[in-house]
């Protein structure tokens, strides 16, 4: 007999339509990130490295178009969403230990563990989280934009930075 409206010490079991969702779009962002697939849908995602680097300071390649880019060595996402760019963390602000995921279909970010979703700009959609992805400082110069990840801001503690935490471009 299933357990309805009970309170659950731990973690609470989740429905049988959330788990296949979230294992399956878990699997399609995996082999996208391999390159395996490619579908246009899955254009949104890419790896990026920095083209320059001085201690905590980070320089990119401007996003040519909307999308997330990935630094996963250095722990850091360049998104661009709607002619802002964005240098987010890749890690859950809820314990800052599972790497979030991009799913491409939705257009937002998923942390398996905690299954907490994200819009491209960080800001929290649901989950356990109780705050939204951190950002990092961020400016832009020239074609590039350059990422400080000494000056990482949260939308809890530091709303007032990390909302200005972006660059407008286009």
């Amino acid at each position: 007999m299933p357990l309805r409206n009970t309170p659950c010490a731990g973690s609470c079991p989740i429905d049988r339509a959330r788990f296949l969702r979230s294992t399956a779009l878990t699997a399609l962002a995996g082999i996208a990130g391999a390159g395996i697939l490619a579908d246009p849908a899955f254009a949104q995602v890419g790896s990026i490295a920095p083209t320059q680097s001085h201690g905590n300071v980070l320089t990119y390649a401007l996003p040519a178009k909307e999308g997330a880019l990935i630094d996963a060595d250095r722990g850091v996402i360049v998104a661009r969403v709607k002619n802002t760019v964005y240098a987010l963390s890749i890690t859950c602000p809820h314990r800052a230990v599972t790497t979030l995921e991009w799913i491409p279909e939705t257009k937002e970010f998923h942390c398996p563990k905690h299954d907490a979703h994200f819009q491209p700009d960080g800001e929290l959609i649901d989950g356990r989280p109780d705050r939204a992805m951190d950002r990092y400082a961020v400016r832009r110069a020239g074609q590039s934009i350059m990422v400080d990840t000494a000056a990482v801001w949260q939308q809890d503690t530091a709303h007032d930075a990390w909302s200005r935490a972006a660059v407008t471009v286009g």
